[in-house]
């Protein structure tokens, strides 16, 4: 039996976004996510405001991107592959509570 789609991906792309020009007064500093993401102070309140929220879209989105950052250290330390790990945060991906359980406790331990 096939399945019934029932919602589009949405469409965006940074592409369409429009190149804005800055005034020379203007400094700008370079964001480095890898600095906030390794912050696990951070992170963990992150999640737990989405999980408050009940947003699972950007809770996944937080753990994806912390994990960028450390996934091989992480799928070491949970014994999971790191195939895995990608597979369970990506979008169409369904993992289970227990494989997330495990990739945050290996996350912060």
């Amino acid at each position: 039996m096939h399945k019934k789609k029932i919602s589009k991906e949405p469409d965006f792309c940074f592409d369409d976004m429009p190149i804005l020009n800055l005034k020379k007064e203007v400094k700008v500093k370079q964001h480095l996510p890898e600095k906030s993401l390794k912050n696990l102070d951070k992170v963990g309140a992150a999640l737990l405001e989405s999980l408050i929220e009940n947003d699972t879209e950007a809770f996944i989105e937080i753990l994806d991107g912390y994990l960028q950052v450390n996934r091989s250290k992480v799928a070491k330390k949970a014994h999971i592959a790191r195939s895995t790990i990608q597979q369970a945060l990506s979008r169409k991906g369904n993992p289970t509570l227990k494989t997330l359980a495990k990739i945050v406790h290996e996350s912060v331990a």
